[in-house]
């Protein structure tokens, strides 16, 4: 369990009985509030008793803490899509993640970001068709094995995501134009070599599956740079960091600017925007892809605001109870003495 994240406050009935309770400080957004758990009554709780209390009741004031901070930080942010319980419910997803990370050791960090990699790269290339088998893409992700009986562009199309993971993880700007090109680049190197990296210069583009309106080949770099500039410009104002990746990646979507791979650079921008923003990033796997395309087909009806709800419930049913049974066994379990955590880096 963190040290300094809690500390013991004394109040008095109106006989004077002194009341123990373990408090947790919280600030948001300049506002500062607290979080408490009734200790005992009388006698002050000896050290022992505690550490007995802390152990049995951290979980539950962390819960209490994550959902008071989304409480003030809710309001601070508008939105034209998303109702206020949604907001509310996103922030405290941003909040439990937020203080999951910083409980995890160095070490437990590497393990999770590795595992989510996994499971994100064989849901993301699944919905462009690759049929490479969640245990494949680990082998070749992880310890470089090739599987023998898949095609190489389907092999490149997972084993190219080393590259964007190293890229994506050095980068330490804003979305941009050369972002998103190099981004492409790698997610197509040894697939399609002349186009790597390249926006489209054709009009000639099917998309299977989730028909749209695409942009002119002609257009598409204006287009992308408004979008990007629309983006940064929403949060500047206080539009809801969720509501405006994801209203960004449905445009980039749309203005479809490359001959291919459109989807799985669109999926990593959308997730580098969230990461940036502090929220865990979206997965692709199983019923979920379809989830996602259905999303993206209700934008297609204007129908916007069913599009970004739709998948703020993805990402809440994803993400919520995982995290909150993982932040229960990062904080119960005592810290190692002298052992790193990701906090000593920020």
């Amino acid at each position: 369990m963190a040290r300094g994240v809690y500390r013991v406050e004394v109040s008095y009935t109106k006989t004077g009985k002194p009341r123990y309770f373990l408090v947790k400080d919280i600030k948001v957004k300049g506002k500062k509030r607290k979080v408490a758990k009734y200790i005992k009554s009388g006698e002050a709780p000896s050290n022992e008793e505690l550490e007995r209390f802390k152990r049995d009741h951290a979980y539950e004031l962390e819960l209490k803490a994550a959902r008071k901070k989304a409480e003030l930080s809710a309001p601070h942010y508008s939105s034209d899509l998303l109702e206020r319980g949604m907001v509310a419910d996103l922030e405290e997803l941003r909040f439990i993640f937020q203080r999951f990370e910083e409980l995890l050791t160095v070490n437990e960090a590497e393990v999770y970001e590795r595992d989510f990699e996994v499971n994100y790269v064989s849901g993301t290339t699944k919905i462009e068709g690759n049929t490479l088998t969640l245990e494949q893409t680990k082998d070749l992700l992880l310890a470089g094995i090739f599987p023998k009986d898949r095609s190489s562009r389907e092999i490149y199309e997972v084993d190219n995501f080393k590259k964007v993971i190293r890229y994506r993880n050095s980068y330490k700007k804003k979305v941009n134009l050369d972002f998103i090109r190099n981004m492409h680049a790698h997610v197509m190197d040894n697939i399609d070599v002349e186009s790597a990296g390249t926006f489209r210069r054709t009009d000639d583009v099917v998309i299977a599956g989730c028909p749209m309106d695409l942009a002119p080949a002609a257009v598409i770099e204006d287009e992308l740079a408004q979008a990007v500039d629309d983006f940064y410009s929403d949060l500047k104002v206080g539009r809801h960091p969720f509501e405006a990746a994801i209203i960004f990646h449905y445009r980039f979507e749309t203005i479809h600017p490359f001959s291919d791979g459109n989807g799985r650079v669109g999926r990593e921008i959308l997730n580098f925007m969230l990461m940036r923003e502090k929220f865990p990033k979206l997965l692709f796997l199983g019923k979920d892809r379809e989830l996602y395309i259905s999303a993206l087909r209700m934008g297609n009806e204007g129908r916007l605001g069913e599009m970004v709800s739709s998948l703020a419930e993805l990402i809440l049913s994803q993400r919520m109870d995982i995290l909150v049974k993982n932040l229960e066994k990062v904080i119960e379990p005592p810290v190692k003495s002298g052992q790193l955590r990701l906090t000593d880096f920020m």
